[in-house]
């Protein structure tokens, strides 16, 4: 093999692996969402067992995305509203507003900004169905993430608009 076709060959297979490796590792954006979603899935009841250990076990996996110092300053959808600090208080509240709202909790229009090596933020309209004649009663959050270990952690949750009814 003459050495111009080797070195062909292995720049289109470096060119390959980085595609590849693009590819499969997500991205810190991607990251982010996922945790997002996680959190979600964790306060969505809708469809899901309703008994104490089920419970248990969704909010077991909030705490996962959050700090131990997490700060929630929210008045969400009209119904709940207040401050919370620390990952005790926030699954305790999260527990309760699971029963009274059994709906499902949808995040669209998610903007991640600010990302830096171990801190971002991210603005999200978070809509979940209530029951109510109005339909689904959506509302606009800012979150502040912040990386340990390697890992995302939601640190704060603020609302950023009143409630809106879509």
């Amino acid at each position: 093999m003459s050495p111009l076709r080797r070195k062909t060959l292995i720049g289109v297979l470096i060119a390959l692996v980085g595609w590849a490796l693009w590819w499969v590792i997500p991205s810190e954006e991607e990251r982010i969402r996922h945790v997002l979603e996680q959190a979600r899935a964790s306060v969505s009841s809708e469809g899901k067992p309703a008994d104490g250990l089920a419970l248990l076990a969704r909010m077991g996996q909030l705490t996962q995305c959050l700090t131990r110092d997490v700060e929630i300053q929210v008045d969400v959808f009209g119904h709940l509203s207040g401050n919370l600090s620390g990952v005790d208080e926030v699954r305790a509240a999260a527990a309760g507003m699971t029963q009274q709202f059994p709906g499902l909790i949808r995040l669209s229009e998610i903007q991640i900004s600010e990302l830096m090596p171990t801190s971002a933020k991210a603005t999200v309209v978070a809509s979940i169905n209530t029951g109510s004649p109005h339909g689904q009663n959506a509302q606009e959050f800012e979150l502040r993430f912040r990386k340990w270990e390697g890992r995302w952690y939601i640190s704060k949750v603020a609302t950023v608009q009143a409630l809106r009814t879509r």
